[in-house]
């Protein structure tokens, strides 16, 4: 998560961040298929960007013990709170964009809902393939705003829809850009999360701004009229206690082809 985003001020949230909703974090599937799929016996290295306060990393980190693992975030704040849950992890302060690592530095990279935070998506994505090592995975997870036209935050808050579609870049777009960079293999997995929304436990997440990023980006009044409505139709009993719900995750994968030659994206 960037500090400088126009999002969010994660520095100021920092403290509060792991007490929101879904923070809690098991072993990184992908993370898991990789490890599996790989021929080599040499210790691996893993870097997540925008690792935020680290859950991911001290996660994964009990599947492979003896593996480099990386965290880089832009918020001094978040790598505190990293700091705090494991030592073996190392944690950077750094741009996503200007990466502080050599070429070919990691077998792994992972960018778990932070993508949208970065202003120079493309340069982001050319330092990861620059510091990715020939045959390696990198793995972008992200909410994807373009499926998910009937999530409740976006029907009470409509201005988060629109920065939204301003900030989460199309599918189609991360994938040509990826391609034109290099990588191989990109392929696309959607993951369409049906389920129910109680409305009086879900104006506690509401009331909570900072626990949502979707929040934080729009204007005071936008979130202020959104809250409202939400409670005076509870207050009225104007909608129903219990609401469907709908939102969609977008799992980009791909790999740097064996042999690649990094020198001429520096």
């Amino acid at each position: 998560m960037a500090t400088g985003s126009r999002r969010a001020d994660y520095d100021a949230i920092a403290s509060l961040y792991d007490s929101g909703p879904g923070r809690v974090r098991a072993v990184d599937p992908e993370f898991l298929a990789f490890v599996e799929q790989r021929a080599s016996s040499e210790a691996l290295s893993l870097l997540d960007i925008g690792c935020g306060t680290g859950s991911q990393l001290v996660a994964n980190l009990t599947a492979e013990p003896d593996a480099r693992m990386v965290g880089v975030d832009r918020s001094a704040g978040m790598l505190r709170q990293a700091c705090r849950k494991s030592r073996a992890v190392a944690w950077v302060q750094a741009d996503a964009a200007a990466l502080p690592f050599p070429a070919l530095s990691f077998d792994f990279i992972s960018c778990q809902f932070a993508f949208h935070h970065f202003e120079a998506k493309a340069n982001m994505l050319r330092d990861a393939f620059r510091v990715l090592r020939p045959g390696g995975r990198f793995v972008l997870r992200n909410l994807c705003p373009q499926e998910s036209s009937d999530w409740l935050y976006y029907e009470y808050f409509p201005e988060a829809q629109l920065a939204d579609l301003r900030d989460f870049w199309p599918p189609a777009a991360v994938i040509a850009v990826m391609e034109g960079i290099g990588f191989l293999t990109v392929t696309t997995e959607h993951e369409h999360l049906h389920f129910e929304q109680k409305l009086r436990e879900w104006i506690d997440v509401v009331r909570r701004r900072d626990t949502c990023s979707q929040l934080l980006a729009i204007s005071d009044v936008a979130y202020e009229a959104g809250l409202r409505r939400l409670e005076r139709e509870l207050e009225l009993g104007t909608v129903p206690q219990h609401r469907a719900d709908h939102l969609c995750l977008l799992t980009i994968r791909a790999k740097k082809p064996s042999g690649s030659v990094s020198s001429t994206l520096c």
